[in-house]
């Protein structure tokens, strides 16, 4: 192979395996990018299903606050004395329940949000080994390349071409040379 021939491989050799890693660090920029954003979509819907639940277990208090009036209201215009007795049970019952559905009600709402607290953490996790990997592929493909490169200047030197051609065959009348 010729000086001018080597030059040109060697430089068609290096812009390769430059381009190789630009693309691959690139890409894996870009999926540690869509990681974290993933990541923070998460973490915001984990933090939104915590704040409804609450906003939930308000609501839930303030109508069995609303239906124990209602009820001490009937009572009182039917003529049983509200704040003793049946009356009173009525007002523990439901105030009761209704606790009991808002306490649920925010514990839910909790779990959700550690899940979506984990499921954040995962995002986050995997964009990052997406940039660890591409920069593990990075130094694969140098090196790669520079094995590659390296084995045609073996070849060369042994009086062989990239292809382990010897120059007897390329300098032969009827064989075709491609370079």
């Amino acid at each position: 192979m010729s000086g001018y021939t080597t030059a040109v491989a060697l430089a068609t050799a290096v812009a390769g395996t430059a381009y190789s890693v630009y693309s691959t660090q690139q890409a894996g920029k870009q999926a540690s990018l869509n990681a974290d954003a993933q990541s923070e979509q998460a973490q915001n819907d984990a933090n939104a299903a915590a704040s409804a639940s609450m906003v939930q277990a308000d609501r839930i208090r303030r109508i069995a606050r609303n239906q124990a009036s209602e009820a001490n209201t009937a009572l009182a215009g039917s003529g049983v004395e509200v704040g003793e007795g049946t009356a009173v049970n009525i007002n523990e019952e439901i105030i009761g329940n209704a606790e009991e559905d808002a306490v649920l009600t925010i514990f839910n709402g909790q779990n959700q949000k550690a899940r979506g607290s984990v499921d954040a953490s995962n995002y986050k996790l995997a964009g990052s080994q997406a940039r660890s990997n591409a920069n593990a592929q990075s130094i694969g493909t140098v090196l790669s390349s520079g094995a590659r490169i390296a084995s045609g200047w073996k070849a060369s030197a042994a009086g062989r071409d990239m292809q382990g051609q010897t120059q007897e065959l390329n300098a032969n009348p009827a064989w075709v040379r491609n370079s």
